[in-house]
């Protein structure tokens, strides 16, 4: 089974996911922690992290296609440049639960592959790799390349070390950004 990307209606990404379960999908929604300015002061809310997205793990032959375009709030399945559908890789998927998943401040960030490689070596999210923007930056960059999107972690600069693009370091080296090093 592979892991599908699913575009919404706007708004729709929860009622479109729950939709899913009860129809028996595996499915997943990363959310984000944002706060949002209300009348009784400032509140913490939980937001898709990438709006009108989610992912559904199944085998895609046309009952299942159908069965999914028929759940109300879904619009497509996304497709890659040469008309297959977009198929997220489960390191990837793996990946977001871990950032979802830690005590971090996540977000959507831009996609960008410039700047300083760096990777996490202290904290929950050790061995995860990304770049940084700037000297005094503190956004870590996560790319996700499936979606060409990031996604950015407010981090200290003590928590990460430069990344070993030399090859010295193979076990690391080999990874490509985001990926996680098993050890």
């Amino acid at each position: 089974m592979k892991w599908h990307v699913l575009y919404t209606r706007h708004h729709h990404e929860r009622a479109v996911y729950e939709r899913l379960l009860e129809k028996g999908f595996q499915s997943y929604l990363p959310l984000a922690i944002a706060w949002r300015k209300s009348k009784g002061g400032t509140r913490r809310v939980t937001t898709p992290l990438f709006p009108r997205h989610l992912f559904v793990r199944c085998y895609l032959e046309m009952y299942a296609h159908l069965e999914l375009m028929c759940i109300p709030g879904v619009m497509r399945l996304l497709e890659d440049g040469q008309g297959q559908f977009l198929v997220m890789a489960e390191d990837e998927i793996q990946l977001l639960r871990r950032l979802s998943d830690s005590a971090a401040f996540i977000g959507q960030g831009k996609y960008q592959m410039e700047g300083e490689r760096v990777e996490v070596v202290q904290g929950q999210l050790r061995g995860i790799s990304g770049v940084i923007g700037g000297a005094y930056k503190t956004t870590l960059l996560v790319p996700i390349h499936t979606l060409q999107a990031s996604v950015a972690i407010e981090i200290s600069r003590l928590q990460v070390a430069p990344y070993p693009d030399n090859g010295e370091d193979l076990r690391i080296g080999s990874f490509p950004p985001g990926l996680m090093a098993e050890g």
